[in-house]
């Protein structure tokens, strides 16, 4: 078990470290507002599509396509399944009504692409990113569509062409397109040309070290000094993780006992993730609780350095 843990820690240290290099960078002032803000565009409408589309054509070909639609049943219905079990909780007589939403829908979903990606990839390898990507397309058209709608009954306006539109914006993203347009050509059986993949491959290539300092500058700002602990904040924590990778776990041992193995830890470390940092950002647009989702997404993501060492101890010890 003691090799579990160091080889853990080797893989993720250099992670932390491009974090923490984002943290001094945005704490000394070198990075100023303007570049804070083109760290998520550079990562979700540049270096990410290209990522997503040769992962994909390199990873299958059109008779394995169907093992994707297979195992992507298992992230939707545990999202599902947690987001139901908090919705309860927060509905609770006498409950804050402002924090209904940021409670069930932080639980059930993560940040699937600003450190689940580099945290599977250095777990994993590159053979992990098409399954990245199912949990990703399940966590954000979730997000995206009803769980949007809940953030909005927690403040004074529900969403309603809002809504609608930016789950359209949504869906038709780029890392999506991207996604998408890998699948298409294997389901043609079109081979893009070498050139063009190598291309491919060198702006993809960027993508986890820019989300790494993107999460680092994100910590430096983050609300952690107006933290006060209390039920809520330990039921938010327990949804992402607790309850989801529980919830992860159960239903593939129940409905699909032969999921592949690598597909199955993939999504345990997905669903165990911190907080959406979407999550902060659109609790305010809504006027809900947004100091309570910001330290959410704050909090969780820090206890992330010790709960990703933690899964792949657990891994070992369940045999995975």
């Amino acid at each position: 078990m003691g090799n579990v843990i160091l080889q853990t820690a080797e893989s993720v240290s250099g992670l932390y470290l491009i974090g923490l290099l984002g943290f001094a960078l945005s704490a000394t002032g070198f990075v100023g507002p303007e570049a804070k803000k083109l760290f998520p565009k550079l990562v979700t409408q540049v270096t990410l599509p290209p990522l997503l589309f040769t992962s994909v054509v390199t990873a299958f070909t059109r008779s394995e396509l169907g093992q994707l639609i297979y195992g992507s049943i298992i992230p939707v219905l545990s999202i599902l399944t947690v987001f139901a079990v908090q919705s309860l909780y927060a509905r609770r007589p006498g409950h804050n009504p402002k924090r209904k939403g940021v409670i069930s829908v932080g639980s059930a979903t993560s940040n699937t692409i600003f450190i689940g990606l580099p945290v599977n990839i250095a777990l994993f390898g590159d053979v992990a990113v098409p399954y990245v990507l199912l949990y990703f397309f399940a966590n954000t058209t979730f997000f995206w569509t009803l769980g949007n709608y809940t953030l909005s009954l927690d403040g004074p306006t529900p969403a309603k062409d809002v809504g609608r539109n930016l789950v359209f914006k949504a869906l038709l993203s780029p890392p999506l397109l991207g996604f998408l347009t890998g699948i298409a050509l294997i389901l043609a059986e079109v081979q893009p040309p070498e050139f063009l993949m190598d291309s491919a491959r060198l702006v993809g290539g960027m993508t986890s070290p820019l989300a790494l300092l993107y999460i680092g500058i994100a910590l430096s700002e983050s609300s952690l000094s107006s933290l006060k602990p209390d039920l809520d904040l330990a039921m938010l924590l327990a949804g992402r993780f607790v309850l989801s990778p529980l919830a992860v776990f159960l239903l593939a041992q129940l409905i699909f006992p032969t999921l592949p193995p690598l597909m199955l830890k993939v999504f345990l470390v997905q669903s165990s993730l911190p907080c959406a940092a979407t999550l902060a950002l659109m609790a305010a647009y809504h006027g809900s609780d947004a100091p309570f989702a910001g330290v959410g997404v704050s909090l969780s993501t820090v206890l992330s350095l010790l709960t990703i060492p933690g899964f792949m101890l657990l891994f070992g010890w369940l045999g995975l």
